[in-house]
């Protein structure tokens, strides 16, 4: 009985999907497929033809995994003498951290003589920043080699402070918090729930795009991607697959801080047949070279196409192949976040001299920071980390510098994390919290300062007090976990602005940036 024309259709796509799972599987034996899979995420997207954008801008999403405990980057005292301002974080924190005396207590000890004077930090937005002093973690303090350490970058304006930046659906105080669930981020103290509204840039529902991925096809369609072909995605990940870069019709370009993977024992991309791979160069070629009727199997050749094509565009350029775009400057070594850094300077480079965008953005990560023990002491403990992070950007920074990459005023690094952390001990470490502090650091960053006024009913450095009174008011929970004054909306729409993305789109980018007076908070 003759087949309808459905069911020929049908007939040939399963067809055309087992023969295209044979022969990659044909493929996967020889060990060839490894390098291929990392490349099948990545997906072209919508090209404009002219571009409205000029010079070069990079953004750098450094992110700290797992719940930076951020009130110990930055701590409050008073220049006066009277140090009340010390003395409640203190009492927040449990106490100041002895080994001995206080094991439990998580509180950093206020520094003396001319050492707080290279600590010191004034808020660029308090009335009374005479008196309102704070200072910088001590690992801030510590650079690697020669280079800048982030609290001299902080001194000379380069890195700034934003205070108090959490998940919102809109300004409340507790007040708010407690009237009505609708006033408040769904699942708040959730690492995945919480990591995915900051990937979004928003607390509606869950979404499987990011901020980063949109605002990047927003630049694309201005004609960020310049004359280059085939064409380099402009959100790039050095941490592998993450919401923050995906938009609605594209996903990162994935690579590791070794550079890139070559195809294992098959052609790369130009296929030479010898004795020992012709028979996988001759499935690889006949892969490629057929024709899809099924979706699936049809985006897989292409994708595989395309990744092997960027391979040839960018590989030739990196480590191994080559060492002209690394950046001379020396970086720590043994420190995973600076290996990933380090690379986002090779392809800064890399991208600038060889015309392949004028807007890209970047995603590295930095994990171990769920310390609920072990935060004062220990392997891995809060303070190791921050000098892994104050090293790794500060050698960044400098690797940005005229003398070697020369993008310093070009390039925008910034942290997010999932919350920060309770003020309060557990024992040992601390627990999920919400708002907390973020930097930026930059040439163009307006530094020296603390941006800590969103425009809601929350503004200044917090009162860390936990439910007791003062000026301004406490807005936390009973073990300090801190309602923000800004919102994850705000934060991330001026990094957008700074890179081309107009405020009209940003509302659209950001669906509750409509619900917060400041648009914009200036640090960039």
């Amino acid at each position: 009985m003759p087949r309808s024309a459905e069911e020929s259709t049908m007939s040939h796509t399963r067809n055309s999907r087992r023969d295209f799972l044979n022969k990659l599987s044909l493929l996967a034996a020889s060990g060839g497929a490894a390098a291929i899979m990392p490349q099948l995420r990545m997906m072209n997207t919508a090209l404009a033809s002219t571009s409205s954008l000029t010079g070069y801008k990079a953004l750098v999403c450094v992110y700290l995994n797992g719940g930076n405990d951020s009130w110990n980057m930055l701590v409050p005292f008073d220049s006066n003498g009277s140090n009340l301002r010390f003395d409640v974080y203190a009492a927040a924190r449990s106490g100041v951290y002895d080994p001995a005396a206080n094991s439990g207590g998580l509180g950093l000890t206020l520094p003396i003589g001319p050492n707080i004077t290279l600590q010191k930090v004034i808020d660029g937005n308090d009335a009374n920043s005479a008196t309102n002093q704070y200072f910088l973690h001590p690992s801030f303090t510590t650079p690697y080699s020669t280079q800048t350490p982030l609290s001299t970058l902080y001194t000379q304006g380069h890195l700034a402070f934003a205070v108090n930046v959490g998940t919102l659906t809109k300004p409340i105080v507790m007040a708010d918090y407690n009237s009505s669930a609708a006033n408040r981020p769904p699942q708040l103290f959730s690492h995945s729930d919480q990591t995915s509204q900051w990937h979004q840039g928003n607390t509606s529902a869950s979404s499987a795009v990011g901020w980063g991925g949109l605002c990047a096809e927003n630049l694309q369609l201005q004609g960020a991607n310049l004359t280059t072909n085939p064409k380099l995605a402009l959100a790039i990940s050095l941490a592998g697959a993450n919401r923050f870069e995906v938009g609605s019709g594209s996903v990162p370009y994935q690579m590791s801080s070794n550079g890139l993977t070559s195809l294992s024992g098959v052609c790369n991309p130009t296929c030479t047949v010898g004795a020992t791979s012709s028979g996988r160069d001759a499935a690889l070629n006949s892969i490629i070279g057929e024709t899809y009727a099924n979706d699936f199997s049809g985006e897989y050749n292409a994708v595989l196409q395309r990744g092997r094509s960027l391979y040839n565009l960018i590989g030739p350029n990196l480590p191994p192949a080559s060492n002209t775009y690394v950046p001379t400057t020396a970086f720590p070594p043994n420190n995973s976040l600076a290996a990933q850094l380090k690379t986002v300077a090779t392809m800064i480079k890399l991208s600038k001299m060889q015309g392949y965008a004028s807007r890209q953005i970047y995603f590295v990560q930095l994990g171990g920071f769920d310390l609920h023990s072990g935060l004062m002491s220990g392997g891995g403990n809060h303070a190791s980390l921050l000098t892994q992070v104050g090293q790794a950007l500060g050698a960044f920074y400098t690797s940005l510098g005229p003398t070697d990459v020369n993008a310093q005023s070009e390039v925008t690094a910034f942290t997010v994390s999932d919350f920060a952390r309770t003020l309060q001990s557990n024992g040992s470490g601390s627990d999920h919290g919400w708002g907390g502090l973020q930097m930026v650091l930059g040439g163009a960053v307006h530094g020296g300062k603390l941006y800590s006024n969103g425009g809601g009913p929350i503004s200044g450095f917090p009162n860390q007090s936990l439910g007791g009174t003062g000026s301004p008011a406490p807005n936390n929970f009973s073990r300090g976990q801190m309602i923000p004054g800004i919102g994850v909306e705000q934060y991330a729409a001026t990094l957008a602005q700074w890179m081309g993305v107009s405020a009209t789109d940003c509302n659209t980018i950001f669906p509750n940036l409509h619900n917060f007076t400041s648009k914009n908070l200036g640090f960039v």
